[in-house]
């Protein structure tokens, strides 16, 4: 009966919640079964190695822990069985004491699997090397199964894209290939934007776009928020090619009202920041801003002081005019020596700090 569940679980996460019932039925259908089997059937080693799993996947521990302070399982799966209860009751300092000592890859592939997988979720923040590592043996263990899904979800959220990018990209594509239809695939999606928003500015441009293409099949909102997303944040680092690349890109799924105002925003935005002073800051002031979220009122604020800024210094005779003046020339330099970038950089920097210690006043 565990291992059947286990196969509806895979259909689950690979098929989307067509199986979601059936999946619910088994579980309560084995929770019947361990309730009505005869007590010394838990001597057994497989029917003690099939209560372990069915608690590591999900299953209720209620009638388990009867069992338990019956005395009815074997000396020799006590542990096994004593530590998955302590995960499915929620006892994780217990239940790490327990797991982490047993060997996945001394016990049957499923349970080995389910064990792998929740021996690397305990080590989270404690040991991500480690972590990684059992995630790994998990999806060697169970491919195209919740095993599988569940530790390429928890390794992503680990793995540090900015140095190992390759690592993260592969186990970003094996899940869009393999588990896009999950009930919890918005997990990813929104884990994926977030490593894919920290790494945007210190990576190469083609590089940025490999992280991007993970979500080529996603909903235009989905991809479109993406692109948006680092565009703001290259657009508050005064990234201006890279902002403008961002915008252009998104610009395809931008399919509501709402979307094509912030568009039209963050477009005056990168033209304010490139010297076009005057009508960038009209456009911007016109935009009707009322459906914007924080991070685009924030960002909007910043940019208009900050151009404010920009365009004292121009007006001024200080020496810094003579840099501010280069914004009127083409941007056509590396992203990292403009002066016009550098120029912003340093007046978006200073409006933002000025915002925010009015905002605590």
């Amino acid at each position: 009966m565990v291992r059947t569940l286990n196969g509806m679980q895979g259909e689950l996460v690979r098929k989307g919640a067509s199986a979601k019932d059936a999946t619910s039925k088994q579980f309560e259908d084995i929770e019947q079964a361990i309730i009505a089997a005869d007590a010394s059937s838990w001597k057994e080693s497989r029917n003690a190695r099939a209560a372990a799993t069915f608690l590591l996947c999900g299953g209720s521990h209620r009638a388990i822990r009867k069992i338990v302070d019956a005395n009815l399982f074997s000396e020799r799966d006590l542990p096994l069985i004593s530590g998955s209860l302590a995960y499915a009751e929620g006892r994780k300092q217990d239940a790490a004491k327990l797991l982490l000592s047993i060997d996945p890859r001394a016990q049957p592939v499923t349970l080995g699997g389910h064990l792998a997988l929740i021996q690397g979720g305990l080590l989270i923040g404690v040991d991500n090397a480690r972590a990684q590592e059992l995630f790994d043996l998990a999806r060697l263990l169970m491919p195209s199964s919740l095993v599988e899904e569940a530790a390429l979800r928890r390794e992503i959220s680990i793995v540090d894209a900015l140095h190992a990018p390759d690592k993260f990209l592969l186990l970003g594509r094996r899940y869009v290939t393999q588990y896009g239809k999950s009930p919890f695939a918005r997990n990813f999606w929104n884990e994926a934007g977030a490593v894919t928003l920290r790494v945007a500015l210190n990576i190469e441009e083609q590089r940025l776009t490999e992280f991007q293409e993970l979500f080529k099949d996603g909903a235009p909102a989905t991809k479109f928020e993406v692109y948006m997303s680092v565009a703001r944040v290259a657009i508050l680092n005064a990234r201006v090619a890279l902002a403008a690349a961002q915008t252009r890109r998104a610009e395809p799924f931008a399919d509501t009202e709402t979307a094509k105002k912030r568009l039209k925003l963050y477009s005056a935005a990168i033209e304010a920041l490139s010297g076009d002073f005057e009508d960038a800051t009209a456009i911007i002031q016109q935009i009707d801003t009322r459906a914007f979220s924080r991070g685009d009122l924030e960002m909007r604020e910043i940019v208009t002081a900050a151009v404010k800024r920009l365009q004292s210094l121009a007006e001024s005779d200080t020496p810094a005019a003579s840099v501010v003046a280069s914004m009127q020339e083409p941007l056509n330099r590396s992203q990292s020596d403009t002066s016009v970038e550098a120029s912003a950089r340093q007046a978006l920097a200073d409006s933002e700090a000025l915002l925010q210690r009015a905002s605590r006043q």
